[in-house]
């Protein structure tokens, strides 16, 4: 008895290879997406540690420094290392965007980044869906708590359609760590620097969720402090 032997037309062939190309270009993209979850996690992070070190550098001068040294320089106060390294965007190991009042004791900071996955839900909660900073091109930040950033309107509406007025920026309404058994709902300036599980933006209520312990934030270094008249 004979046995037949079988062989792989082209068609299969083809059909063989398009298959293990399909799966290996899906692998990838599910590979970049991550990718570009951790760098975003490595921005916030990045961020909320920058906005960490320059309360610290405020509590000994009163006020901040004018411009953030190099990134992967050294941060200190006098002879007190701060950070070993200002860190460094994850992709192109470039400067964060610092921004002061330009005077060498500055009364503020602002720090921008971009992050890669534009549907973030935090873009939404911090106001910069329509664009933050220096010529609105960055989709998140961090400021010191007597200032908010700097938030830009989506694209107007062309003069042919009647417009309405501009809608401000929400307040972020969050539950502060204190308060006792109701909890309270409070504006707070940076809510990320406060490590705040849920944001309100222009609700003063919170929904009635503070009185749940796991709504209110960690600590209260992110609340909003009215700016001093002098």
């Amino acid at each position: 008895m004979f046995l037949s032997k079988k062989s792989f037309t082209l068609i299969e062939i083809i059909i063989v290879i398009f298959l293990l190309s399909l799966l290996t270009l899906l692998s990838l993209i599910g590979v970049g997406q991550q990718l570009k979850k951790a760098r975003d996690s490595k921005r916030k992070y990045d961020l909320n540690l920058l906005a960490k070190s320059l309360e610290e550098y405020f509590d000994y001068h009163n006020c901040y420094i004018a411009n953030l040294p190099p990134c992967n320089s050294e941060f200190n106060i006098k002879s007190e290392k701060i950070l070993s390294a200002i860190p460094c965007d994850p992709k192109n190991n470039s400067n964060y965007i610092y921004v002061s009042d330009g005077q060498s004791c500055s009364s503020y900071f602002k720090i921008y980044t971009n992050l890669e996955i534009a549907s973030d839900p935090i873009v939404d909660f911090i106001g910069c869906r329509g664009g933050c900073g220096p010529n609105c091109s960055y989709n998140y930040g961090v400021s010191s708590p007597n200032v908010s950033l700097d938030y830009c309107q989506p694209t107007p509406i062309p003069p042919t359609v009647p417009t309405l007025p501009a809608t401000p920026t929400p307040i972020q309404y969050v539950c502060s760590p204190g308060g006792g058994q109701q909890g309270v709902c409070e504006p707070f300036a940076i809510p990320t620097l406060s490590e705040c599980p849920y944001i309100f933006p222009g609700d003063s209520t919170c929904q009635s969720k503070c009185s749940i312990p796991s709504y209110r934030c960690k600590n209260s270094k992110g609340k909003y402090v009215p700016t001093k008249a002098y």
